[in-house]
């Protein structure tokens, strides 16, 4: 199973309650994709690679990787964009959400980067267990129900998050080379 890890560059710890999770899911062989970013994403690899964990993935759209700490595998993910906006970061986002089976982030309650990566995974269909730092809480998603349910409590992260998926969307449907089967 592929299992994406992130959440807000704000929290640079990761829970005993999903370290628990990541043990479990450890024993079972699982691979994680965690990102490069400051925060949470080195948070993760600090755990995984104190448990000499090798079955990991960093991605980044970075011009260099930021974290690295196992000397994992490396997946560069091209964006295009010359900005060093969340935007950039969007899309190594995007590839460990499309790629994963399930996901686990944990949230500051003010990320919209954090928030578009868990609303991207419900969409697909995706299972994804969001920990809520505010709370002390762990939530799981796997309907799109479940997950606007939970969006009412926070309508600005969500609208702010849906904005970056849109943006997203809009900057990889126009750089999308032309099918000519779509012309006829």
């Amino acid at each position: 199973m592929k299992i994406v890890l992130g959440g807000s560059r704000h929290i640079e710890f990761i829970p005993n309650e999903i370290t628990d999770w990541l043990l479990k899911w450890m024993e079972s062989a699982s691979e994680f994709l965690v990102g490069d970013a400051p925060g949470t994403d080195r948070a993760f690899q600090v755990f995984l690679n104190s448990k000499k964990y090798s079955s990991v993935t960093v991605y980044t759209s970075a011009v260099e990787i930021r974290n690295n700490l196992g000397n994992w595998q490396v997946e560069k993910v091209e964006s295009g964009l010359k900005s060093k906006s969340n935007a950039l970061h969007a899309f190594k986002d995007r590839k460990m959400s499309q790629i994963a089976d399930i996901g686990l982030m944990i949230w500051d309650s003010k990320s919209a980067g954090t928030l578009s990566n868990v609303i991207d995974l419900v969409n697909q269909g995706k299972e994804c267990y969001l920990w809520l730092a505010t709370e002390s809480d762990l939530t799981r998603f796997d309907n799109p129900n479940s997950l606007e349910k939970f969006l009412e409590n926070f309508p600005e992260q969500a609208q702010e998050a849906m904005k970056r998926l849109n943006r997203y969307r809009k900057r990889v449907t126009k750089s999308a080379p032309i099918n000519e089967q779509t012309l006829f």
